[in-house]
């Protein structure tokens, strides 16, 4: 099976240009007529749907990702509003629950995919939570060694770029001592830096996947700035088969290239 992850959209109001170059609606709607040619089994966007978390872009994002063929699971970044997710995607009934955070279990395929809400509503920097801690702990239990992988927005790890590094999740050493309780934990997926990073994190692989929007610079000197450059966006395959290793992707969205199938 293949789980597409898209992330950091950052879609703005009337198709506004991001940062007055980046064309990331355009971009948006190649990703989604090249997810409809390959044919995921499911899509999950970890968060950062839109740049502002107004109405207006909501509209529009939910009019782009309306051509997706593939089932779709969003969850929020530090740049969303979860009320207005839940009101532009009443469809998604695991978004309209009582609870604040947006968590919730996918069983695809004997593949658990769990999501979790790592947005602190007016803040850049993230965290999964004591009650959402101890319902992945519930959940990693009861999964008697199934397979699975755990999607947020904030990486839970260090990337050792320091501009990202001050806006993580906070108690991300917390959730690598529960993770490698569970060697059933195939991949920790997460967004928010904009590139495509492996480490290895609760003895398993944090992938963080970059943006279908921008790409952020790339520089470990300890005073850079963040900065963006022209590497193309992108997008991250996980391919996962039973009794098999998972294999992750990335796939370039480079202007001008066809959509063609893998």
């Amino acid at each position: 099976m293949i789980i597409a992850q898209i992330s950091d959209l950052h879609i703005q109001s009337d198709r506004r240009l991001l940062r007055n170059k980046h064309d990331n609606a355009g971009t948006l709607e190649k990703c989604v007529a090249q997810l409809n040619v390959m044919q995921p089994d499911l899509v999950i966007a970890t968060g950062d749907l839109v740049n502002t978390g107004v109405r207006e872009e909501y509209a529009l994002l939910r009019e782009l990702l309306a051509p997706l063929d593939a089932p779709l699971h969003l969850m929020p970044g530090n740049h969303d509003d979860r009320a207005l997710m839940r009101e532009f995607f009443p469809g998604h009934t695991y978004l309209q629950t009582g609870n604040e955070r947006l968590n919730h279990l996918i069983d695809v395929q004997g593949l658990r995919i769990i999501m979790l809400d790592s947005q602190i509503a007016g803040s850049d920097e993230g965290n999964v939570g004591e009650a959402q801690m101890a319902w992945l702990a519930r959940l990693l239990d009861l999964a008697h060694g199934q397979p699975t992988m755990i999607a947020l927005h904030h990486p839970p790890f260090a990337t050792g770029t320091r501009f990202i590094d001050n806006h993580f999740c906070s108690d991300g050493p917390e959730l690598g001592r529960l993770v490698a309780r569970y060697p059933n934990v195939l991949r920790v997926v997460c967004g928010h830096l904009h590139r495509s990073i492996q480490v290895n994190f609760g003895g398993t692989i944090g992938s963080l996947c970059p943006s279908t929007a921008l790409t952020f610079g790339l520089s470990f000197a300890p005073k850079s700035p963040l900065f963006q450059n022209n590497e193309p966006p992108a997008y991250n395959l996980h391919v996962w088969a039973q009794d098999k290793p998972m294999i992750t992707h990335t796939v370039l969205l480079t202007p001008g290239a066809p959509v063609t199938p893998i």
